[in-house]
């Protein structure tokens, strides 16, 4: 059939449809983690926790660099021309061929400023494997199924893949010195699931690689330029925290960090799907009502789950990491629960609203504002109450609020933008 048709035929339903397949493709990877943390964190013990920790929040950049807001220019782009197959072999290749490009960067930087600055035993193949594992998560083309609201195609399949690698943790890691196996057994399950997800896009979907220029593949990176400093800013604070930590506080102070942090991003994980489904449709139809809806049914069941993880993290912290260092990751946890209350209006009212309302630039330049109060206050703790655990969170947490306070005032002070053109109510 050809995509024109296949897209005409998109039921009502597909928002809600593409929004439950989202969560459970972003969900899981966070879900998955989480189930294995509580093993590794027994097995491994908080030092080598740190280390993997270490390692993480450092490859974390590159897949920033890696990913260049193609997850926002691309989908967009997709969105509105889902009915041209050329077009949409175009985005794919340049997009691709991009990422390639910066993963080639990506470990040359490795090689030559990252690991000869590591010392403990075995440690470079921990940051080796997760900057696989990352280069197999940025060649995953989410984009292009979220562009189309076709997330139902690659859900189950890559999740079954990633479940299976997920598992062989628990089979193949059981002492100290097999902490790297962690991360290349993630590079494994994500790279089986983006194999999976190529071969669908060209023998279900009918979009695949095509010839395109090197002029074309600039210009899509230029299109994604302001995306990726918004992601670049937003990346700092959470993986700055666990490098400074490794650097000033011990891995064992990461780990701790690792797993309070670990907590919050299953959280933002569960809210983003809603945001990422209603980027695309809003960028297409500038319903704003939606935005209302979602946060008046769904804010508030994020809220009592905040509440109910606030009152109740040390039982459920201890019977996930075990007694000690469940105890040990009370507090940093609570105070980092107010980035989870923040998360979810931030996503909302951030891409999905201020794009359709013209207003992009200030979803952007929220997060630079959002970094700049958390380098100001890193330098403030380094010259009063010293960098620690404890003030990292809670400028964390202060870093998640501005954000969310600069897109407030930006909204308010354009609310006139929200009104739906008579015109387009009318068609």
């Amino acid at each position: 059939m050809p995509l024109k048709d296949k897209v005409r035929r998109l039921k009502s339903n597909t928002l809600l449809e593409n929004t439950f397949m989202l969560y459970i493709l972003t969900f899981s990877n966070a879900l998955l983690g989480f189930v294995t943390q509580g093993y590794q964190t027994r097995v491994l013990g908080l030092e080598m926790m740190g280390i993997l920790d270490a390692a993480r929040y450092a490859t974390n950049f590159f897949q920033i660099f890696i990913d260049f807001g193609f997850i926002m220019s691309a989908t967009a782009k997709i969105s509105q021309h889902r009915e041209d197959k050329a077009y949409l072999n175009k985005v794919l290749t340049c997009v691709v061929a991009a990422k390639v490009f910066f993963m080639v960067i990506s470990f040359g930087i490795l090689m030559v400023f990252i690991v000869p600055s590591v010392k403990e035993p075995g440690a470079v193949w921990a940051y080796v494997f997760y900057l696989l594992y990352v280069c197999m998560v940025a060649l995953l083309p989410d984009f292009m199924y979220r562009g189309l609201e076709q997330m139902r195609a690659i859900t189950v399949r890559a999740v079954l893949v990633k479940t299976f690698a997920t598992l062989m943790v628990f089979v193949l890691v059981k002492k100290p010195k097999d902490f790297w196996l962690v991360p290349l057994l993630s590079a494994i399950g994500n790279a089986g699931a983006t194999l999976f997800v190529y071969w669908h896009l060209k023998t279900k979907i009918g979009v695949f690689f095509c010839r395109v220029s090197l002029r074309e593949i600039a210009r899509e990176i230029k299109e994604a330029a302001q995306f990726f400093f918004s992601k670049v800013a937003s990346s700092v604070n959470s993986n700055l925290n666990g490098l400074l930590l490794k650097g000033i506080a011990g891995a064992a102070a990461t780990a701790l960090y690792g797993r309070a942090d670990t907590v919050i991003n299953a959280a933002r994980m569960g809210m983003s799907p809603i945001a990422d489904s209603l980027y695309p449709h809003m960028v297409k139809h500038k319903n704003f009502r939606l935005i209302k809806k979602a946060m008046l049914m769904i804010y508030p069941i994020i809220l009592a789950g905040c509440a109910v993880v606030f009152i109740f993290a040390r039982p459920l912290l201890s019977f996930w990491l075990g007694d000690e260092a469940g105890a040990q990751t009370v507090l940093p946890l609570r105070l980092l629960l107010p980035v989870a209350v923040f998360a979810f209006p931030n996503y909302i009212l951030g891409f999905p609203t201020l794009s359709p309302m013209g207003l992009v630039k200030y979803a952007n330049i929220s997060v630079a504002f959002g970094t700049v109060i958390y380098l100001a206050g890193v330098a403030v703790c380094w010259f009063t109450v010293g960098i620690n655990l404890i003030s990292l969170c809670v400028l964390t947490s202060l870093t998640e609020f501005s954000i969310l306070a600069f897109r407030l005032v930006v909204i308010l002070k354009n609310r006139r933008l929200l009104r739906p053109d008579p015109l387009e109510e009318a068609d």
